[in-house]
């Protein structure tokens, strides 16, 4: 088998309702310079002459981007060390390629399926006391346990919490405040205020691991941090600082660093751009070769955009089944592709 050409579709699909907030200051930062709805994905495809496709994605972007695919016209899938293949784009639709040519699915390249679904959260930004009822309404009705969110301090974030508990009796919260809890202090006097509900506080106030273990230890509220190497998960576990992480890298360096936090049995799940279902489905793979991701990811752009471009949904009950066929082992909605296509 050899790569015989790289085909690149760009498309922009938007979020349905009730899903975005209205205060600009969510949307436009140095990261997301515009509305999240105006993103953009790349859906690639790496052809072979044996006519089977290596199936990819890349993380969203804004307006125009120029593409440059890898060196590997003529090349073997199979020569490729797997463990040297990481990223996302391109890199998705090689390992895709690899599995597909082995004749089994991605999480075998990944050492090997240690569960059969991944639990996952509904996802929302960060919006008003009666969106955050509706959404939260929504997420039980369709058998989801948590759902993930943003805010700040300054907002009226328990009467969201509550109004979204009293609508959805039991569901978990895991609230991203992107460290606008601002200091420890702040962050405690509030998890007090919260602790008769499901919380989980992602990274409220800027990295310091001795004040999350001072967070961790003085609040019932569950503590995590999101965490983008593994030097900084072999700190936060030796000095006590978090309940769970959040696990940043999608491949390998996942892989790695669920392993570590797995030695002292601290759970992890798997961090997303809440992106659509290619990339999902990547991420579902890693996440079923590690036997500790536990806590609930946001792989759920099945559901917040208005199409996820596979033909079939990836999400039950609140679980992501791990698919079984070849590679990644979904496949594209080609009628949805060229809808959704920016020409």
């Amino acid at each position: 088998m050899k790569i015989t050409s790289f085909e690149r579709t760009v498309v922009s699909v938007p979020f349905v309702p009730n899903i975005l907030s209205t205060d600009a200051q969510w949307h436009v930062r140095p990261a997301f310079p515009e509305n999240l709805d105006r993103r953009r994905h790349d859906v690639l495809r790496l052809h072979t002459d044996e006519g089977v496709v290596g199936l990819g994605m890349s993380t969203p972007y804004y307006g125009e981007k120029a593409d440059q695919p890898p060196d590997w016209i003529g090349k073997d899938p199979l020569g490729f060390e797997p463990r040297s293949v990481t990223g996302g784009g391109w890199a998705i639709a090689l390992l895709d390629l690899i599995a597909k040519a082995h004749d089994v699915p991605l999480y075998r390249i990944f050492g090997g399926k240690m569960q059969d679904r991944v639990l996952v959260d509904y996802w929302m930004h960060a919006t008003s006391v009666e969106v955050s009822a509706i959404a939260a309404r929504r997420a039980a009705a369709l058998g989801f346990h948590g759902i993930k969110t943003k805010g700040k301090l300054e907002d009226p974030l328990e009467d969201r919490f509550r109004a979204m508990t009293e609508a959805a009796p039991g569901i978990r919260i895991v609230i991203d405040p992107k460290e606008r809890f601002y200091t420890f202090e702040q962050s405690l006097e509030l998890a007090r205020r919260l602790e008769d509900l499901d919380i989980v506080f992602e990274d409220p106030f800027p990295r310091d691991f001795d004040a999350y273990r001072r967070l961790k230890e003085e609040t019932s509220v569950f503590v995590a941090m999101h965490l983008q190497n593994a030097q900084q998960v072999i700190e936060a576990v030796s000095r006590q600082a978090v309940d769970g992480i959040n696990v940043s890298l999608s491949d390998w360096g996942f892989l790695d660093m669920a392993r570590i936090a797995a030695a002292v049995d601290i759970p992890v799940w798997q961090a997303s751009n809440v992106d659509l279902g290619i990339y999902d489905a990547y991420r579902i793979h890693a996440s079923a070769a590690v036997p500790n991701c536990t806590l609930a990811s946001d792989m759920i752009g099945n559901l917040v955009h208005e199409h996820s471009l596979l033909t079939a949904p990836l999400l039950q009950d609140g679980y992501a089944t791990v698919p079984q066929g070849p590679g990644l082992g979904v496949e594209l909605d080609e009628d949805a592709v060229r809808r959704y296509e920016v020409r």
